[in-house]
């Protein structure tokens, strides 16, 4: 007779079976799960390019407006190229959208921010650096040091015997400082002077820095974006290596007298051949020639072969071509730190030029918001200053803008993700120059 099983192996079964179906229960759902978070993730990268190449968009169109009125050379207006640009501050792709903007003075701007509008801290003199707020002179005098080719400490400066002291050292670059980054290298110098409230350099006011003690950097949660010395100064503006004509720069050091007047409309042949002469000297700069009559600079030239009086003193639009279109600078020396442009600039930032007082700051201003299509030769200024301290103030003044900063921002419109893009580029050379470009 067969017993039938008893209660508890019954019990045990049921017990493994249970067991065995939690078991691929747990299993499935940690599967499930597991599909899920790959599914998530695959969506937020599929998200994240598509933000990435939506804000590579906004670059690209800025890339192709400054290219196109580079090659256009002059412009009727000052301002048609950033009008260009303001058409270009957003857009939409398939599923994503782009916005270009910028903080100026702590309000946000739709477009490309100018580095123009800016000083480039290379061209600063001690007196323009300590205008700078909570400048001091052993930050003003090591900045000086940084950036100049000698060895030679100024008075509460800084030279390479104080790097290479330092737990980990360094060496001054003694030649142009080419990012605000390497600015804060130079003794003395900290992070919070050059970037305020902007700590990624972005030129917007992101969460972090709007919400006072809660996350770095400190931030006074007001809604505008305070940002440091970077408010004012810059290294990524450069002097234009193409001419008007959307052509490299005639190099005069180099050039005959045919070249030259073929590239610069009406020089007589006597003209050329003074020009030439001129350029050739040491410690000289074309701009001079805004104040100092070619009759003047005639009587010294070898071999002239006519009396001085006999060559003529440059037109306007001769001088305003001859800017424009030569150059004296040896271009092996690379990207030369670029001027202020006039038409772009606010008039707080000019308080930052000591050689420019208040009032003829007012005037330019003035005359600059008078004139519909902006100063688009620095001869044209001279309207507003006379023709001896525009030649010395040529050293901080333009006309043009020759780089941009495009801070980008893709957002995929499905998910929200967003990524940010700012990349400087550069009109020194055709086709467009990427210089510098960063990804958040």
């Amino acid at each position: 007779m067969t017993r039938a099983p008893s209660r508890p192996r019954r019990a045990f079964a049921t017990l493994i079976v249970l067991l065995a179906v939690s078991i691929t229960t747990v299993g499935l759902v940690s599967l499930q799960a597991s599909a899920f978070r790959q599914a998530a993730a695959g969506r937020e990268a599929v998200a994240r390019v598509r933000a990435q190449w939506a804000a590579r968009a906004g670059l690209e169109a800025a890339i192709s407006a400054l290219g196109f009125h580079a090659e256009q050379g002059e412009q009727v207006s000052a301002f048609t190229l950033f009008d260009t640009l303001d058409t270009f501050a957003s857009g939409r792709l398939q599923d994503a959208e782009f916005s270009v903007a910028h903080t100026f003075h702590t309000q946000l701007r739709d477009g490309v921010e100018d580095p123009h509008a800016k000083i480039n801290v290379n061209r600063m003199t001690f007196d323009d650096l300590m205008e700078l707020p909570s400048m001091s002179e052993d930050q003003a005098d090591a900045i000086l040091d940084w950036i100049d080719t000698d060895s030679i400490v100024r008075e509460l400066g800084a030279e390479k015997g104080f790097y290479s002291q330092l737990p980990s050292p360094y060496e001054p670059r003694n030649g142009f400082i080419r990012s605000l980054q390497e600015l804060e290298l130079v003794a003395g110098v900290a992070p919070l002077d050059v970037r305020g409230e902007d700590w990624n350099l972005n030129g917007r006011l992101d969460p972090n820095e709007d919400d006072g003690d809660a996350s770095w950097p400190p931030d006074d949660e007001d809604g505008q974006l305070d940002a440091g010395w970077s408010e004012f100064i810059t290294t990524e503006s450069i002097d234009n290596a193409l001419g008007d004509s959307g052509e490299p720069r005639l190099d005069l050091i180099e050039a005959d007298e045919s070249t030259l007047r073929q590239r610069v409309k009406g020089i007589e042949v006597l003209q050329a051949r003074v020009i030439l002469d001129y350029a050739r000297r040491e410690n000289v700069r074309l701009e001079d020639l805004i104040s100092t009559p070619l009759q003047f600079i005639a009587g010294s030239v070898p071999g002239l072969g006519a009396p001085a009086s006999a060559v003529p003193n440059l037109t306007l639009d001769q001088l305003a071509d001859l800017l424009a279109e030569t150059t004296i600078n040896d271009p092996a020396l690379g990207p030369i730190p670029g001027r202020i442009n006039i038409n772009t600039v606010d008039r707080r930032t000019l308080d930052f030029v000591t050689a420019i007082s208040a009032g003829l700051a007012d005037q330019i201003i003035f005359a600059r918001d008078s004139r519909p299509q902006g100063f688009t030769s620095i001869i044209d200024m001279l309207d507003v200053i006379p023709a001896g301290p525009l030649a010395q103030l040529s050293i901080f003044l333009d006309v043009r803008s020759n780089a941009l900063v495009v801070s980008s921002r893709g957002r995929d419109l499905q998910t929200g993700v967003e990524v940010d893009l700012v990349a400087t580029i550069h009109a020194s050379s055709l086709p467009i120059v990427i210089s510098e470009m960063s990804q958040r």
